[in-house]
């Protein structure tokens, strides 16, 4: 990352010149200058990192397969190499929503698509992924070529073919293969291998054949069946009325917990920042001509190099200061708030426990999203065992997930991408319901695959895997040494697995 960052330093400095005395025009054209410079930045990280990725395939040529999740076995470590090294430009260009360079990072990588297709919206792997034209993926849907059960890494080759439609929140597992003209429905899955027909329409998980997809010719058909359904909802106006009730918990204190973790987090960032941009970048690089021999003095190189370090250190200071005020307030409301449990939720009555709850749970937000789009996602692991809400086992992995507090997970576990483990689920009618609140507790070396879902109470024995899409239950036990799937999930027999993984693999 900081050799990628080198291009758009030199591009400010050159930028600095061309208004030395920061008059109104540099102000007016700085937001231009400034997003020229992230550009900059991801093309940058983008050679940078296929530069890595080709001394990476010259050594170990990506393959498919079924691999071990075993740092003995070369094909599972170099594929974890690989995907090191991609996330950071990938992850720069969604940060920025700039879907045309994130689709020249993924082309770049290995992924064949077109300028005609709509991936922006969704989560592709990075290699092994071939689309024709006028693709569209919808949102918070997942294009998989790899897939992680039990001890074992699945990884083979996903096409999807010309004017294909993948439904938001759908997953497309390793090796499917869509044909031309064919609509995958919303909230549908793939199997590993599935190879759905063309000109069809498919839905359901795993992802059943519904209908020929024929193009309505007859304009005012489709009106009719999408506008004059002539279905009249009637609601109780009483339901939809606001219960409005005292908090036991001043506002004040949201209020001065949200503005000291999130505000104070940036004060003495910001003024090392600002210190160093004017103290020692200003008149030592800045200000100083532009020119060749300027570029290989000694001085301005180390700057150069210096600069990008030193500003991720500012800024991983500022995520320090965001953990450190959060666990502060956070334990302070930890001693005062319930413990687990089922609490009458009544919105009329006064709860002082339920509102620390409330509480815990809006100091959890900003801090989690800072980590998480932060460069340095990983670190989320350190800020939840920092702050005391969770507890994290040794090697485990926890994807763009939505991670609740209470939630425990024990060593070398995997949560994938878009997974949600909650601690509290409502139950009742809107005014009177109940909430349960309790922790999942996940087992040694268990795997929750993309789009799944742990209710609260959930316990998890070690070796176990859901596959995705799969939700437990409230207070489910699932027994160690196991493959779940469905809703709620249930083990799968050998042959229902064999068959989901398209043969690649049998679970054992």
């Amino acid at each position: 990352m900081t050799i990628s960052a080198q291009p758009a330093i030199l591009w400010f400095w050159y930028f600095y010149q061309l208004f030395p005395e920061l008059n109104l025009t540099f102000y007016i054209l700085f937001p231009l200058f400034f997003f020229i410079g992230v550009v900059i930045l991801i093309l940058s990280s983008i050679i940078v990192a296929k530069i890595f990725l080709i001394f990476i395939n010259f050594i170990r040529p990506p393959r498919e397969g079924v691999f071990i999740l075993d740092k003995k076995d070369k094909d599972y470590c170099y594929w974890s190499l690989r995907a090191v090294v991609k996330k950071w430009p990938v992850w720069i260009a969604r940060q920025f929503s700039l879907p045309s360079l994130e689709m020249l990072a993924l082309k770049v990588f290995g992924v064949k698509t077109s300028t005609s297709n709509s991936l922006h919206e969704a989560w592709v792997d990075c290699e092994f992924i071939e689309f024709g034209k006028n693709v569209k993926v919808g949102q918070g849907s997942i294009i998989m070529s790899n897939i992680i059960v039990n001890n074992k890494l699945i990884v083979k080759k996903v096409i999807l073919k010309d004017n294909i439609i993948v439904g938001a929140h759908s997953i497309v597992l390793p090796g499917t293969i869509i044909e031309s003209n064919t609509i995958l429905d919303s909230i549908s899955m793939t199997t590993v291998n599935q190879h759905l027909e063309g000109n069809s329409v498919y839905h359901g998980s795993p992802a059943k054949k519904m209908d020929e997809n024929d193009f309505i010719k007859d304009k005012e058909k489709l009106e009719n069946i999408i506008f004059n359904n002539n279905v009249k909802k009637q609601y109780d106006e009483g339901n939809l009325r606001s219960n409005v009730k005292e908090l036991s918990i001043p506002f004040l204190f949201y209020i001065i917990s949200g503005f000291l973790i999130i505000g104070l987090s940036f004060l003495l960032p910001g003024f090392l920042f600002i210190l160093y941009i004017f103290e020692i970048l200003e008149p030592n690089l800045l200000t100083i001509s532009f020119s060749f021999s300027s570029l290989m003095d000694v001085k301005t190189l180390i700057l150069l190099f210096l600069t990008p370090l030193i500003i991720i250190g500012i800024y991983l200071l500022h995520l320090f200061f965001v953990a450190l005020f959060t666990r502060w307030f956070y334990r302070y409301a930890d001693k005062r708030g319930a413990t687990q449990g089922v609490f009458d939720r009544n919105l009329d009555a006064h709860s002082k426990a339920l509102d620390y709850y409330h509480v815990r749970s809006f100091l959890f937000k900003y801090p989690i999203y800072a980590f998480y789009r932060s460069p340095f996602p990983w670190l989320l692991n350190w800020e939840l065992r920092f702050i005391g809400s969770n507890k994290i086992g040794k090697g485990t992995v926890l994807e763009e997930s939505y991670i609740h507090s209470h939630n425990n997970f024990g060593d070398n576990c995997y949560i994938g991408t878009f997974a949600h483990i909650t601690n509290h689920v409502v139950d009742g009618v809107y005014g009177l319901e109940n909430l349960t609140f309790f922790g999942v507790n996940v087992g040694n070396n268990s795997v929750i695959n993309a789009l799944t879902g742990g209710l609260p109470g959930t316990e998890m024995g070690e070796n176990s895997t859901i596959l995705p899409m799969g939700t437990t239950i409230k207070f489910d036990k699932l027994e160690g040494n196991n493959v779940y799937a469905g809703f709620p999930v249930k083990p799968m027999s050998k042959k229902d697995l064999i068959e989901f993984l398209g043969g690649e693999y049998d679970g054992e």
